[in-house]
């Protein structure tokens, strides 16, 4: 599950390649008007495996991007500006330089920092899209994903948590304690989420985790433990160990289910669970029944 850290590292990635590409681009002017021995970088057929631009590009060998299209872009035009350079170069050398092949540099170089910035302004969207309180995704990351997860599979469910006598926490100890109190319930909750399993701050003091499961029993173990595991760790406030739990409602998404009603099926079941008691996950079904896990 992508952070908002992550989402941060990756933008500092990039200006970091990007400010080497400045770097590169000084040089590859230094030598066209002052000559001299151009490296490896400039000159040689494979120039583009050869920059920092390449290191760049092979942090998603391991780490798929959100947006595969637009990296892919800039990969294209990465070796486009560099074929140019390359051939530029070689007409100054030889002193055969010509007008139209500046203006292919300077294309294909505009193609490139053009690619850069439709992505980089992606990645800022993606990050607007996380709170920055706790880190987590807010409601309209997970309004996409649900769209994207509902079309992909049969068995996902929805799982909204509230925790419990969150205002209480806010009059006794202040709304900084409240603050610290959100940021380590969510940290707790990620921690504990597992492969598949995708957790959002929904407003104030509510998550929605969406999950796949293909027997109703493993999500109702799957929302046992994740309860379980709050109600396992405490959080320290002003000196204080202060026990924080929360009331899960759950619901398995059904193919005609918007993301409004299968989430007014489980805040129905969360209402069922703080009614009877808190620190409870309860169950809708499709029927309307509440079924306490």
């Amino acid at each position: 599950m992508i952070h908002l850290s992550d989402i941060d590292l990756s933008i500092s990635e990039l200006n970091y390649a990007i400010n080497e590409h400045y770097a590169w681009a000084n040089r590859m002017l230094h030598f066209s008007l002052l000559g001299g021995t151009p490296d490896e970088t400039i000159i040689d057929a494979s120039a583009h495996t050869l920059c920092c631009f390449s290191r760049w590009f092979s942090r998603f060998d391991t780490e798929p991007s959100r947006y595969p299209n637009l990296v892919d872009a800039i990969f294209h035009s990465h070796l486009k500006m560099h074929d140019c350079a390359r051939e530029l170069l070689v007409s100054i050398i030889n002193k055969s330089v010509n007008e139209q092949l500046v203006q292919n540099y300077h294309a294909a170089q505009q193609s490139f920092i053009n690619a850069i910035d439709i992505y980089k302004q992606s990645l800022i969207t993606f990050r607007n899209m996380h709170d920055t309180l706790t880190g987590l995704p807010l409601r309209h990351l997970l309004f996409l994903d649900f769209i994207h997860l509902r079309a992909e599979t049969d068995a996902l469910w929805l799982l909204m948590l509230d925790i419990d006598k969150f205002k209480t926490i806010n009059d006794t100890w202040g709304h900084n304690a409240g603050d610290d109190v959100l940021r380590e319930v969510a940290a707790t909750l990620e921690a504990g989420m597992r492969s598949g399993e995708r957790i959002y701050r929904f407003g104030g003091e509510e998550f929605v985790v969406l999950f796949n499961n293909a027997s109703e029993g493993g999500a109702m173990e799957t929302a046992r433990r994740i309860r379980i595991k709050l109600e396992q760790c405490p959080v320290l406030v002003e000196g204080t160990m202060l026990p924080v739990t929360v009331t899960g409602g759950l619901t398995r998404v059904q193919h005609q289910d918007s993301l409004h009603s299968a989430l007014s099926r489980a805040d129905s079941a969360l209402y069922t669970g703080k009614n009877s008691g808190r620190n409870r996950c309860v169950m809708a079904t499709s029927e309307g029944d509440m079924v306490q896990l």
